[in-house]
């Protein structure tokens, strides 16, 4: 798979064990490696450091530790150390690679200053010849998330290729497209991978690597074809599963992202490790089934937190809120220092909410759920839309002073609301009786809606009418009149005729004659509004009942004036 690193090496083992044979064994430890069987990957590079000692098999066993997801873990980092020691000894003037490897190790630790001087003084002592050497200088910038230089590893790399009298490495292309991965530059990423392809590196890890690419950038077609184009040429390749069940969670197809998944664990090195990461994807694709019986078969061997979080969430979609508690309280308490367990604390705070129980019980789980809420949205969690979620809650508990409350958070903290958040924050201002913040917030509707919708200056007017209840004079509510006016001058004729407007319409044009009555005191302008109600809802005999006895009062009162 991989080119000798250094050519004499090989020429000094040829009196140790046959050329061939050890070649291929390496091939196969690394063909391990990039599948991420690590297990399998692992025992190979120790086994040629046993039959063929050498600075490249001591180099790859500690990078074989390094690659692995346990890199950082202070024991693999004394082994991955000890082993490029190991190789370094073999050579009396030192060997390049395995200094390289210790900086590796220095980066790792998050030592960033002590992996470059390392790496700037074996450049400098292979006075920039060595092609491999800036590879893996190259390569080291990108292995390490929290320790990582796109920028240092593109110069190497650039370097690497300059040097290279064939040019003809695939592999330095991958160390190139990882490298504008973390710069998050697809682009040129997929150039660098087009050309290892275009080398003949058309196995499953140059498709895995295509196809992550794709997924990053949302071009779903592309990275549907680099899948399938990856699966086909090496099926046994892990990665290609993981990014394929990522992909068909992307499509909504569970249980065929479930599946992928499952062949991810089979091709890979199916420890407890592996099996954790299965269940990890599994967990996402909600096949909850075998993330449970995964968890079942690796909870004596494996000690990571994230089994409880999982269990904590599956709880929780199952509606068993107490042992949602439980399981996401536990993963807090030994979460890694890094992780933030804000998204646990807004599980646990729906878990409490969706708690059952009388009026008293209720109040205290709606309050602990609060502040566990309060506390995921302070710690910045955007797994849910949180207000969102307390507003729905508490309109279905019909507590709607609550609902008003998070509904109007929800507003306040929303980047992208718009006229129809501010209406539904009216809704249940409106609904629990404030009417003063539900004016509040039909006004914003209005700002944003632009005349567009005439039920909303009907809405306003209502709202401005309930804020002053006690004035039976209209004289307060001048505003309510213009309202409603505005609300019958939108609708215009055709609206006034609508059969499904007039109940409105009657309300808008009786609020409007008893303003005239009260205030204004233009009888028969108050008349004509009633003439205009029946006008719209002609079978109303109340109505006209109304009207009739109007008229006769304004008639008999106008001939007593003659009189």
């Amino acid at each position: 798979m991989m080119k000798k690193i250094v050519k004499s090496y090989a020429l000094a083992l040829l009196f140790l064990v046959p050329f061939i044979s050890k070649s291929q064994t390496l091939d196969e430890a690394i063909k391990h490696l990039d599948a991420e069987r690590y297990t399998a990957a692992s025992k190979a590079f120790n086994s040629l450091t046993e039959s063929s000692p050498s600075p490249e098999t001591f180099f790859y066993k500690g990078y074989g530790i390094l690659k692995s997801p346990d890199a950082t873990n202070p024991d693999n980092l004394k082994a991955a150390q000890a082993a490029f020691e190991a190789g370094n000894a073999l050579s009396k003037k030192g060997d390049p690679l395995n200094e390289v490897g210790l900086g590796m190790v220095k980066l790792a630790s998050k030592d960033m200053a002590g992996a470059k001087t390392i790496f700037e003084e074996v450049k400098k002592s292979t006075k920039l010849k060595n092609a491999d050497v800036l590879y893996r200088i190259a390569e080291a910038y990108t292995m390490f998330p929290a320790s990582s230089d796109p920028a240092e590893a593109i110069m190497n790399i650039n370097l690497a290729l300059e040097k290279s009298k064939l040019k003809d490495n695939p592999e330095y292309y991958f160390v190139k497209s990882d490298a504008y991965m973390l710069k998050n530059e697809g682009g040129d990423a997929m150039n660098a991978l087009a050309n290892a392809e275009r080398l003949g590196k058309k196995g499953g890890k140059t498709y895995e690597k295509m196809s992550r690419v794709w997924l990053q950038g949302r071009n779903y077609k592309e990275a549907n074809d680099a899948l399938n184009k990856g699966l086909a040429a090496d099926p046994t390749h892990a990665p290609i599963h993981r990014y394929h069940s990522s992909y068909l969670q992307t499509m909504g197809k569970f249980k065929e992202s479930a599946e992928a998944a499952s062949q991810y664990l089979k091709n890979s090195d199916g420890d407890s490790k592996a099996k954790l990461r299965y269940a990890k994807l599994a967990f996402v694709a909600k096949d909850y089934a075998s993330v449970k019986k995964t968890i079942a078969e690796i909870k004596g061997t494996n000690p990571d937190p994230y089994i409880y979080r999982m269990l904590g969430i599956m709880d929780f979609e199952e509606n068993k809120p107490v042992e949602a508690i439980e399981n996401l309280k536990k993963f807090i308490e030994i979460a890694p220092a890094d992780e933030s367990p804000a998204m646990d604390y807004g599980f646990i705070g729906r878990s409490y909410i969706s708690m059952p129980g009388e009026d008293d019980v209720r109040n205290l789980n709606d309050s602990l759920g609060i502040l566990n809420i309060e506390k995921a949205i302070q710690l910045g969690d955007t797994t849910f839309n949180y207000y969102q979620d307390l507003t729905a809650t508490f309109a279905k508990n019909k507590d709607y002073a609550k609902a008003a409350i998070f509904a109007e958070k929800n507003a306040q903290t929303n980047k992208k609301v718009n006229a129809g958040d501010y209406y539904m924050v009216y809704q249940y201002f409106n609904a629990s009786g404030n009417y003063s913040k539900a004016n509040e917030y039909v006004e914003k509707a209005k700002e944003g809606y632009k005349d567009t919708w005439p039920d909303l200056y009907y809405t306003s007017a209502r709202v401005k009418t309930n804020m002053n209840r006690s004035d039976s004079t209209y004289s307060a509510n001048f505003e309510s009149y213009q309202e409603y006016q505005k609300y019958l001058d939108l609708l215009g004729e055709t609206g006034k005729a609508d059969a499904k407007n007039k109940a409105k319409v009657v309300e808008a044009l009786k609020y409007l004659a008893g303003r005239e009555f009260q205030v204004n005191k233009d009888i028969p302008k108050g008349i004509a509004y009633f003439e205009e109600m029946v006008k719209y809802d002609p079978e109303n005999e109340a109505l006209k009942g109304e009207l009739e006895a109007l008229k006769n009062h304004h008639n008999q009162t106008g001939q007593e004036k003659k009189q």
